[in-house]
């Protein structure tokens, strides 16, 4: 157990103590900023044994998290190529999307290539078999994934992620490449793919929904970018991607950009840097909108964190964001165990 919890700190970017205490896990420390100290060995290392895997097994799954974004579906897409190369079967499990994901999922939909590729929740638990591979991605959550139910019915499982860890991991996993120095899943996923022994050669449409996934997470490269992030992108860019093509995927229409400006104009500073504001009406897209109204908050002179509180028929989200040395990651928990 004492193992176990520091596999779960050094996940968490390291820098804290963690106290396991009647079942559950308390975290001390962990505010100093992150710095990059991967190393491509480990990237060589997992695309070799993924390869491994996804060559023993008789059909893969491809799931990421739930009310998908561009980052777990681009990296999806660079799974899914990577299977294909390998001339095994891939399906990609998708059962929710929001706003932001809308016009990608049109943009795939247009592709002839993933045709049937995009499957839902009844499809994918139809397709597992004994020697069934899952791929999860942009997520270590048990109880964040798309579709939960697939974790208890596959034995062998992958998760590609770049979150700090949490205590609801998924323990059962073959393979696990979870780094939190990295801007964003696809960029581990672009990683993998340099990697690999067997050369897999991404399609354009592919190249451009990783590098969307990378864009989204960092904010147009302007957060939590590294050496690494920048040498996936020029890999991506190789691809003859169409930059305006993917700024068009982050577009807002008018009705939620209205919305996303109602809550900022809303909202209360406290301690001179912090924002707090809240959407008030129930909207099954509240997360994704006080996403938004956190990130444009940042956007404001001395404002170096915001808070944007929603609610989804009795859940109450609350989206954090910092710029400074503010870690919102660790008050949100405390107002998560609190709350629990």
């Amino acid at each position: 157990m004492a193992m176990s919890a520091m596999d779960l700190v050094l996940g968490r970017g390291g820098d804290q103590a963690v106290v396991r205490r009647n079942g559950r896990y308390e975290f001390f420390g962990g505010k100093t900023q992150e710095v990059e100290k991967r190393t491509k060995v480990k990237a060589r290392t997992v695309a070799t044994a993924l390869e491994e895997l996804i060559e023993e097994a008789e059909n893969i799954l491809i799931m990421g998290h739930a009310n998908g974004d561009i980052d777990s579906m681009g990296s999806s897409l660079g799974i899914y190529r990577m299977v294909k190369s390998l001339g095994k079967k891939a399906k990609i499990v998708n059962n929710t999307y929001g706003l932001t994901l809308k016009d990608f999922i049109e943009a795939v939909e247009q592709e002839e290539e993933y045709e049937g590729v995009i499957i839902d929740k009844s499809e994918a638990l139809a397709e597992i078999v004994p020697e069934t591979l899952l791929v999860v991605v942009d997520t270590h959550k048990r109880s964040y994934v798309e579709v939960p139910e697939l974790l208890n019915k596959t034995s062998k499982i992958v998760v590609i992620d770049h979150h700090r860890r949490g205590p609801d991991y998924i323990e059962n996993s073959t393979l696990m490449f979870h780094e939190v120095y990295a801007s964003s899943a696809a960029e581990l996923v672009t990683e993998l793919l340099q990697y690999t022994k067997n050369e897999t050669t991404l399609t354009t449409f592919e190249a451009e929904s990783l590098y969307a996934g990378i864009m989204v997470d960092t904010k147009n490269f302007t957060f939590k970018t590294g050496v690494r992030t920048f040498e996936a992108a020029a890999y991506l860019r190789k691809n003859n991607i169409d930059i305006i093509k993917v700024k068009k995927w982050f577009q807002s229409d008018l009705e939620s950009y209205n919305v996303i400006s109602d809550i900022v104009r809303n909202t209360e500073v406290v301690r001179d840097t912090i924002g707090i504001s809240e959407y008030s009406k129930e909207d099954e897209n509240a997360n994704l909108i006080c996403a938004k109204a956190a990130d444009e908050l940042l956007t404001i002179s001395d404002i170096t964190a915001s808070f944007v509180l929603g609610k989804i028929k009795d859940t109450v989200c609350i989206s954090g964001r910092s710029i400074g040395e503010i870690n919102v990651q660790i008050i949100l928990e405390k107002l998560r165990r609190r709350r629990s």
